[in-house]
């Protein structure tokens, strides 16, 4: 055997150990599993990890839109019209959000820390000044004091002289700035005085500049990768008390800043938010691109804000039948101190249409008031976001106020917000990073069968060529006749001239 039929049968060999090793490590998905289990240990909660600097001080710029609801016919409606409204903003602000206080706790296994946000106008994303300008909306604390004294006869009389005393009326005009960030009320600094509980300032956001909704226990994700970022309690509880039912008090998932690796299309995701005192949970609704990071959207469906009627899960939030609404809206006055706040979507987006066609002024459209979450779901970062919601007040005749008598029952609109994140460019380019190694290291295998392929290509390629050669030289190499007399001559021999020997 020649040196070059050596090296093509090695070649050969090669080739079928490459084919081999890689289609059974495909099939065993040895590398990808291995590359898994690497992310599930990367992705933790602890110092050192890769995400824990970027949970604690999220890198990407948060902004927050305020979006207010000017009433343009108060009178009007006070005597039965249906109201009518103007949609004014956005107001923007820089969010900047921070974990602080942080300590691990349960031997690694959680970790204690506070949500801290803080906000800075920005006046070049906004369509006005807050501080001028003036928005006619619902007298929030009058409406809180009258449902607070509907029931009781002294104290309704009582509030409805103040009321008429200090002018107090259904609306009021406010700027931007007093309806955000507060104003000193006068009905509620009359009360105050007489009441020490009670706050005499009212704001939308009162307070919430530089402050935090309490201390969170997360889990690190150290003992199940699943757990990871998940809350396991607020303020000391597992479990809530505005609700009727258990299911409807859990706190469930994350508080948004943070989901597991590797996600899957099919899994709910849970969102616990304190401004709406209860989770909520999200589906999955197509694939996007943001900077070249392939993502999950997530959004919630219809049913997260249904009626009892049309999802009976939601019955718990019920505080009585008077109490439960339809579809689109959630009457959030247990954690609001009995003032009659409902949460909805802007617009009332993916709400019963009873709701939007009460105030005139409203359009509820998709792509400007749906909530969503676009979520890598190799790592589970958060890639692109907007959560947007929206605050309404219930209007209805209150026993013992003569001024709401020609009222029809309402669910008025007042603020909605819009908070918004894109990761930064720097961040994007350490996710393609990652994911690329972790395609290339899950995929290693499929590299080995490709070379293994290649080489069997080439394999057949020599051995075609020196099955060619080999014809070649036996054809060199056989017997011609080299005519046709040749052929005749019976001797097959060479003619050899023979002569009479001559004496």
């Amino acid at each position: 055997m020649t040196r070059r039929s050596c090296a093509i049968y090695a070649v050969g060999i090669i080739c079928a150990h490459l084919l081999v090793i890689g289609i059974g490590l495909v099939v065993a998905q040895v590398f990808r599993n291995l590359m898994h289990n690497r992310l599930k240990k990367e992705i933790v909660l602890k110092e050192g990890s890769r995400v824990f600097e970027s949970w604690k001080s999220p890198p990407p710029p948060v902004f927050m839109e305020f979006f207010f609801f000017n009433v343009t016919n108060a009178d009007e409606f006070l005597a039965g019209a249906k109201p009518a409204v103007t949609q004014v903003g956005p107001y923007t602000y820089r969010e900047y959000r921070k974990k602080t206080n942080v300590t691990m706790v349960n031997n690694g296994t959680r970790v204690s820390a506070y949500n801290t946000k803080s906000f800075v106008f920005l006046r070049n994303k906004s369509v006005g000044d807050p501080a001028v300008d003036a928005i006619t909306t619902v007298n929030i604390p009058a409406w809180a004091v009258m449902n607070k004294a509907k029931g009781s006869f002294l104290r309704s009389t009582m509030a409805a002289i103040w009321m008429k005393s200090i002018g107090s009326g259904m609306f009021t005009t406010r700027t931007v700035d007093e309806l955000l960030w507060g104003y000193e009320d006068p009905l509620l600094a009359r009360i105050a005085s007489t009441n020490p509980d009670v706050e005499k300032v009212f704001g939308l956001m009162y307070k919430k500049n530089g402050s935090n909704d309490g201390e969170f226990i997360f889990h690190t994700g150290e003992e199940n990768y699943l757990d990871y970022g998940k809350i396991q309690t607020w303020k000391g509880q597992s479990q809530l008390t505005f609700w009727t039912s258990n299911q409807s008090n859990c706190i469930n998932g994350s508080d948004g800043s943070a989901f597991h690796p590797l996600l899957s299309k099919d899994e709910r995701i849970y969102v616990f938010t304190p401004d709406l005192c209860r989770s909520i949970y999200m589906e999955f609704e197509k694939d996007v691109d943001v900077k070249g990071i392939p993502a999950y959207r997530f959004t919630p469906p219809r049913s997260v804000l249904a009626s009892k009627e049309e999802n009976p899960a939601n019955e718990g939030f019920c505080n009585s039948p008077q109490e439960c609404l339809g579809t689109g809206v959630l009457k959030v006055s247990p954690c609001r101190k009995g003032a009659p706040v409902v949460a909805s979507f802007p617009h009332f987006y993916l709400g019963d249409s009873e709701y939007v066609n009460a105030i005139e002024g409203l359009n509820p459209k998709r792509e400007h008031h749906q909530t969503f979450l676009d979520l890598n779901p190799t790592v589970g970062v958060i890639v692109r976001a907007s959560k947007r919601a929206q605050v309404n007040i219930l209007m209805n005749r209150v026993t013992g106020f003569p001024t709401t008598r020609g009222l029809n029952a309402t669910i008025f609109p007042v603020m909605f917000l819009n908070e918004t994140v894109v990761i930064d460019d720097a961040s994007a380019a350490r996710v393609k990073k990652l994911l690329l190694i972790t395609t290339l290291v899950s995929n290693f295998p499929l590299i080995i069968v490709g070379l293994g392929a290649i080489m069997l290509i080439v394999f057949i390629l020599l051995l075609v060529r020196m099955r060619q050669k080999k014809t070649t030289a036996e054809e060199e190499t056989s017997y011609k006749p080299v005519s046709d007399k040749e052929k005749e001559d019976v001797q097959n021999g060479t003619n050899i001239g023979m002569t009479e020997a001559q004496s």
